[in-house]
C-alpha cells in the first residue's frame, strides 16, 4: 500500500479500544468474584473444578488433560492461591490500563489455557472473542487512553516497550 492510501484509512480513537480493554478487565474481575465465592481458588475448589465441573477425563484434548492431571492438580495447593492473585491482578490491570500490553499477553495466555481445559464444554467464542480483543489491546497500546499507561508514557516515553 502506498503512503497516501494509508493516510486515507479511517482511524479509530484509542478511547474506543480502551473501552474494550475496560470491558475485558471487568469480565476478568466479575468472573474472579464469582469463582472466589464458589471456592475455586482453594486446593479443593480447583480439584472440584477440574474433576467435576470440567472433568479432564472428558477433555478431547488428551495431551492438555494430561497436563492438568499430572502438573496442575498435584501442585494445586500452590497453584490455586497463585491463580487467585494473578487473575485479580490481571483484571485490575486491564481495568485501570496499567501495563496493558504485558497484561493483555498474560490474559491471552490465561484464556487459551482455560479454553483448552474446558474444551468441548464451553462455548468457544466465550474465549476467542476476549482473546481477539486482548490482541487488539496489545497492538494498540490501549492503556494510553483512560489508563495509567498514558501517564507512564507521558512521563517516561517509549522506554517501557512492553509495559506501557
Amino acid at each position: 500500500m502506498s503512503k497516501q492510501h494509508l493516510e486515507k484509512q479511517p482511524q479509530t480513537s484509542l478511547t474506543w479500544i480502551s473501552l474494550l480493554r475496560i470491558m475485558v478487565g471487568l469480565m476478568f474481575l466479575t468472573t474472579w468474584f464469582s469463582n472466589f465465592g464458589k471456592g475455586f481458588y482453594t486446593s479443593d475448589g480447583l480439584l472440584h473444578f477440574f474433576t467435576q465441573i470440567f472433568p479432564q477425563s472428558e477433555n478431547p484434548i488428551s495431551l492438555y488433560a494430561l497436563f492438568i492431571n499430572s502438573v496442575i492438580l498435584p501442585i494445586r495447593e500452590y497453584f490455586a492461591p497463585f491463580q487467585l492473585v494473578m487473575e485479580f491482578v490481571l483484571g485490575l490491570a486491564l481495568l485501570v490500563g496499567g501495563f496493558s500490553r504485558l497484561f493483555s499477553l498474560a490474559g491471552i495466555f490465561f484464556l487459551i489455557n482455560t479454553f483448552l481445559a474446558t474444551f468441548g464444554h464451553d462455548w468457544p467464542w466465550a474465549y476467542l472473542m476476549p482473546i481477539g480483543i486482548l490482541g487488539i489491546v496489545f497492538l494498540s497500546n490501549a492503556g494510553r487512553a483512560w489508563g495509567i499507561d498514558g501517564w507512564l508514557y507521558k512521563k517516561f516515553g517509549d522506554r517501557g516497550f512492553l509495559l506501557w
